[in-house]
């Protein structure tokens, strides 16, 4: 009898502990939730030029991994980089993402305040010649007294012009130039055959193909490595951009990542961002010759601040400039290591932190 109320008294006493556990557990999830519920939310206004696209922020999107860290991104599209650096100047956005390299560059050269934090696409842009010309071009020295269209101070302008140089050609006397605002704007003049030839961006290759134009080389194959667009701020932000700059390149970096495994996964990203089909989105956001990196790349983008100032786009006091003091390599590299902290099984981002010392110190 006595040894029977005690095995009674053991099956009690191990109810009651299995329900002071369980109320415990979940007073630490509902803590835990509490924490998750109340931690401060930041919000981000980016900037893009609509014909780019934004695949890695899309991707982000798509994927919830800007709402995994918080943090609420809005995209506000813009027709030409210059319109968008001067947007973000007035604060009426808080990052410009696919403005390209060198229009911030030549920002910064007139004394703009702003910051290189990360990276978004390198490489990727063709010369478009008519398709009855291709076989008169063979190599650069074959542009000698053409007319060739350009958007002024667009990453292509610089590569091919130094690529011109290169093949001995005068700028001013072997060769005319003209400029237009906008790459929607240059591909109507060359479908018109109102130039020779158009130093243009992968993003108007379905319609450089329906106006019988073809790429003759691409910029990757002139320059190898070269950058484009970098993700810029301006040189003062407050504690919570900080904070949100760090989460929103954490985002892309983990999208990066997911691209390369998957590119379908950009197509369908970006769907909402582009009225056309997935086969055509599919050539905007993977065309072979795009990079997408969020590195920032900075050795890259130092080769591309050398080569304006040979062109004479940068001139006077402001080759003196130091462009280390345009660059903030610390919220992307605290975005990695956060990564590596929270993955310290995974191979793939100490690979891109060796890339990032690589190319940035």
């Amino acid at each position: 009898m006595k040894s029977r109320f005690k095995g009674l008294f053991y099956i009690v006493f191990l109810l009651i502990l299995s329900v002071q556990l369980a109320a415990c557990n979940g007073n630490e999830n509902s803590n835990e939730n509490a924490i998750k519920k109340d931690e401060k939310q930041y919000h981000l206004k980016v900037g893009y030029l609509k014909m780019n696209g934004a695949p890695l922020a899309d991707i982000a999107i798509h994927e919830g991994f800007f709402e995994e860290e918080n943090l609420t991104v809005e995209m506000v599209p813009f027709n030409a980089s210059t319109d968008g650096i001067n947007a973000l100047q007035t604060n009426k956005i808080d990052i410009g993402l696919t403005f390209g390299t060198t229009t911030p560059l030549a920002f910064i050269a007139q004394g703009a305040d702003l910051d290189i934090i990360g990276g978004h696409m390198e490489g990727g842009h063709p010369v478009y010649v008519p398709k009855e010309d291709a076989d008169k071009y063979k190599s650069f020295e074959d542009f000698k007294g053409k007319t060739i269209g350009v958007v002024r101070l667009g990453v292509p302008d610089i590569v091919f012009k130094t690529a011109l140089k290169k093949a001995g050609l005068d700028l001013e006397e072997d060769v005319k130039f003209v400029e237009f605002k906008t790459n929607a704007n240059l591909i109507e003049a060359a479908a018109a055959r109102k130039v020779d030839a158009a130093f243009s961006l992968s993003g108007f290759l379905s319609q450089a193909t329906e106006a019988g134009l073809v790429p003759f080389i691409w910029s990757n194959d002139v320059q190898p490595g070269h950058v484009c667009c970098r993700v810029v701020t301006r040189g003062d932000y407050t504690k919570d951009q900080e904070i949100a700059f760090k989460k929103f390149l954490k985002g892309l970096i983990k999208a990066e990542r997911l691209k390369l495994e998957n590119p379908k996964i950009a197509v369908e990203a970006s769907k909402e961002r582009f009225n056309l089909s997935d086969e055509e989105i599919n050539e905007i956001v993977n065309e072979e010759h795009l990079i997408n990196s969020a590195d920032p790349h900075k050795h890259q983008v130092e080769v591309l601040w050398e080569q304006m100032k040979d062109l004479g786009y940068i001139d006077g006091d402001a080759k003196n400039i130091d462009l280390n003091k345009y660059f903030n390599l610390t919220f992307y590299e605290e975005a990695l290591k956060e990564l590596m902290e929270e993955n310290p099984d995974d191979d793939y981002y100490k690979k891109v932190f060796e890339r990032y010392k690589k190319q940035n110190l």
